[in-house]
């Protein structure tokens, strides 16, 4: 399935021909069907004079559902600007024996949207795009730190988040997950249930707006990652309403795997893969995508050798070897991050899936939140990845293939309430997360800890933007204000002494593992007997190699109030500590030197080996 095979082009000069081509398997002429693409410019659509120009399109593949319209685009008083450069909009309409079945809907493979459910193209207006970032390529998997951002919360479009793409590189992050950008028909939505998934929401910049975003991440050595919703999709996607309404045998939509969010995309149907592949070819492609994050994978997956998600991430990859940026060596480099909460190892070990995300360090953030003071082990585990019975896997290896893994660490996401807002008070479900008024962040401070832990983790720290100055919003876990709802970050806090700090903080911890191997590799040693996790007191270290060789990393963190004192053996060296301002070293003249360490009340201590 080949997207440009299907919506809008032009070709000629002088008359210029357009053709509009649909697929819609089952919906043919023989039954009675005819179907219209309802146009009008972008400068008339809301004159009452001015009516839509109707183009019917004739069935010219019955077999395959392939719907055609071909003629001259020329001028027409009648119709307006109909016929000149700009931007028009355009929708289908679909009739059987000449009675409207299903008014309008949008086109599955347009490339540019409108307002709400209008389809979008250009005419002699577009300018091609000039592409800069030939020698970026994407950070190895065990280096990435991630930044999960929403476009509009964070600075309404692209342009506005470009706007701070210093700020961003300051927190010494490398990749960011961008929350679906695809077209929605609200105003103001997550995008998890997407309309559209070629055409980039228009809000936002669209085509263009998207492609000078990725450029310019490239150039400040960033990668940039889509969330891809391929289980689910929004009432008014086409191959859904149409087909409701019509009630026709549907080419995609059926039960498949888990159905959390109702019946979706099925896999049995093979144009299901073929448009979903064909959307991530389109978007690395058309888009320098760096890869993708697969949105509720339960909802796709039939097994690692099924032909939903495995067989999805698997022709994705194979495909990325064909593009210059993702080769590698040994591998290619595209990262492709599964959301499979329960089977994270799974996906894992058993799929060409690169990094998997699961909630269990951010659900024990938020219990350390309300039992303040104490240190779950299951927290430590978490974060340094320990499991005894069932070891995290650090590369897949099916024999043709092999390439590094890592799981996704994160204390805040999208789906869930603030650190903050549960530090600052009772959560009231009347009030949907929104009651920030007068809520106490005097006790901003008890989120130091949980930033050291997070960037001196195992695997890939991901923050949920405004986690680094004490973003406040809280959520519901379901209800329409979860997802309908804005929640535009409040960057004055960035500017007060909690958010300047913590800032401050995250930076510092983002340079150090940018610089240190130490804290990117996947060995670790956690103090068990030394630290006193019921006084809130945890110390690991974080090892460079398995020869123990210099450059190891020790981390104490103290998730209490009140400075205390920690006893430990190290190995020789001098240790530098980097997080305060002292500068405190110790010198250890041999190995398993025992040394005792005051750890300052809910902050920490970071020491680096030389």
């Amino acid at each position: 399935m080949n997207p440009t095979d299907f919506g809008v082009s032009f070709s000629g000069v002088s008359p210029t021909e357009i053709t509009i081509r649909a697929f819609l398997p089952n919906i043919t002429s023989d039954k009675g069907y005819r179907l219209f693409a309802d146009i009008i410019h972008s400068n008339d659509q809301f004159k009452e004079a001015i009516p839509a120009f109707p183009m019917e399109l004739i069935n010219v593949d019955q077999a395959k559902g392939i719907w055609e319209y071909k003629n001259a685009f020329q001028e027409n008083p009648a119709y307006g600007e109909l016929g000149k450069a700009g931007k028009y909009i355009y929708r289908f309409r679909l009739l059987k024996n000449n009675v409207v079945k299903c008014r309008s809907f949008s086109d599955p493979f347009s490339k540019e949207s409108g307002t709400g459910t209008y389809s979008s193209f250009s005419y002699k207006t577009d300018e091609e795009f000039t592409w800069t970032d030939a020698s970026f390529t994407p950070p190895n998997v065990n280096d990435l730190v991630i930044y999960e951002m929403m476009v509009d919360d964070f600075a309404h479009d692209f342009s506005g988040v470009l706007e701070k793409i210093e700020y961003l590189k300051s927190l010494h992050i490398n990749c960011i997950e961008l929350m679906p950008v695809t077209n929605i028909p609200e105003p103001y939505r997550w995008g998890y249930m997407p309309m559209s998934y070629f055409a980039i929401e228009e809000r936002y910049g669209g085509q263009t707006g998207l492609k000078e975003f990725v450029n310019e991440c490239h150039k400040n050595g960033i990668a940039v990652i889509h969330d891809a919703v391929y289980s689910h999709m929004h009432d008014e996607f086409c191959y859904k309403k149409v087909y409701w309404e019509v009630g026709e045998e549907n080419p995609m939509i059926g039960p498949f795997a888990e159905d959390m969010f109702g019946v979706g995309t099925d896999f049995n149907k093979s144009f299901t893969f073929e448009y979903f592949l064909a959307v991530n070819k389109y978007f690395m492609e058309e888009f320098h995508m760096d890869g993708f994050r697969y949105d509720y994978v339960p909802g796709i997956y039939d097994g690692p050798m099924g032909i939903g998600y495995a067989k999805l991430v698997y022709e994705t990859y194979q495909y990325s070897k064909t593009i210059p940026k993702f080769q590698n060596a040994q591998h290619s480099k595209i990262i492709q991050a599964a959301e499979y909460l329960s089977r994270p190892k799974e996906i894992l070990e058993t799929t060409y899936t690169s990094a998997s995300k699961r909630w269990e360090p951010m659900l024990l953030s938020q219990d350390m939140i309300k039992n303040y003071g104490q240190v779950p082990r299951a927290f430590v585990d978490e974060m340094l990845l320990i499991d005894f019975n069932h070891n995290w896997p650090s590369n897949y290896d099916n024999g043709m293939d092999e390439f590094p893994v890592a799981p996704i660490q994160f204390i805040e996401c999208h789906d869930k309430s603030r650190l903050m807002y549960l530090l600052s008070g009772q959560h009231s479900s009347y009030h949907g997360g929104f009651d920030l008024f007068g809520r106490d962040i005097s006790k901003w401070y008890r989120l130091q800890p949980f930033a050291i832990a997070l960037l001196t983790s195992e695997g890939i720290p991901m923050i949920w933007q405004g986690q680094e100055f004490g973003e406040i919003y809280g959520k519901h876990d379901d209800g329409g204000s979860r997802v309908l709802a804005a929640r535009p970050l409040h960057w004055n806090y960035f500017y007060e002494e909690s958010g300047r700090t913590l800032v401050n903080l995250y930076r510092k911890l983002g340079k150090l593992r940018q610089e240190l191997p130490a804290l990117r590799s996947r060995f670790s040693y956690f103090y068990d007997k030394e630290s006193r996790l019921y006084d809130g007191l945890v110390a690991f270290l974080r090892i460079k190699d398995q020869n123990y060789s210099t450059g190891n990393v020790l981390v104490l963190i103290n998730f209490s109030e009140g400075n205390k004192e920690l006893s430990l053996y190290l190995r020789k060296g001098t240790w530098i500590e980097q997080l305060n301002k002292d500068g405190e070293t110790l010198e250890v003249v041999s190995d398993y030197e025992w040394v005792t360490l005051s750890v300052p009340s809910n902050f920490g201590k970071v020491f680096v080996q030389s």
